[in-house]
């Protein structure tokens, strides 16, 4: 079966005319179109909340990490600087530790991010799609009035085509305004294609539930680190 994107796109990429021979009731199946799309919106605006939530949960612990090892990398700054090493390096070494921590929540929240970003573009991607069916459904109807004021002309008899001739004749450009508009609408309304979405979803998911490798750092780590400390004192200094 057809997913709703793709419904939305044959109904919004096909013309009017081809509707109308492939469709008994075109207007029925738009709006059948857009009713669905509307569901499937409302169920993903529910479902995105606790994506979203997720999201900033993530960041939130990522950034108090982040915040933290920088605090302590200026503590061990000011210590460099006032010449007590000792106190530089345990600084460094706790600033170490940190970042050490902060890999699997940096991990974690780049799997959230991805996932939300996901829920994102196929929100905006649905709101797009039933705009272009709005407009879809807009062409339709001022192609069924064109078509009956072609026929109502058609029965006007010689005898009396002044004032209904001219009447319908003003109507037919103003349907032409309509119907102008109308297509405008649709070709400025251009659905992309669909982002691989549920793959993306069920391997970020999976790769979030995946407990994170607890890592630890060597006293070496804490060496380069104090050694790029003091080249940028010096640096500075200089």
């Amino acid at each position: 079966m057809a997913s709703i994107m793709e419904r939305i796109r044959l109904l919004a990429r096909t013309e009017v005319s081809e509707l109308r021979e492939k469709y008994e009731d075109p207007e029925k199946a738009v709006k059948q179109a857009i009713a669905d799309a509307m569901v499937t919106y409302a169920s993903l605006k529910r479902d995105s909340t606790e994506v979203y939530e997720a999201e900033a949960q993530a960041r939130s612990r990522v950034e108090q990490l982040a915040h933290e090892a920088e605090r302590w990398h200026k503590v061990a700054r000011k210590a460099l600087a006032a010449g007590n090493e000792d106190d530089a390096r345990l600084a460094l070494s706790r600033r170490q530790d940190l970042l050490d921590r902060l890999k699997g929540p940096q991990e974690l929240y780049d799997q959230a991010h991805k996932v939300a970003d996901a829920f994102r573009k196929r929100l905006a991607e649905l709101e797009d799609g039933i705009n272009q069916l709005q407009a879809k459904m807009a062409l339709i109807n001022a192609k069924e009035v064109t078509v009956r004021a072609t026929e109502a002309a058609g029965e006007v008899s010689s005898s009396s085509t002044g004032g209904a001739a001219e009447s319908l004749r003003k109507q037919e450009e103003r349907l032409d305004w309509d119907l102008a508009e109308a297509e405008g609408k649709v070709e400025a309304q251009r659905v992309a294609e669909t982002d691989p979405f549920e793959e993306l979803l069920a391997a970020t998911q999976a790769a979030s539930q995946q407990a994170p490798q607890a890592t630890t750092h060597t006293d070496t780590d804490v060496d380069r680190a104090l050694a790029a400390l003091r080249e940028q004192i010096k640096a500075d200094q200089d």
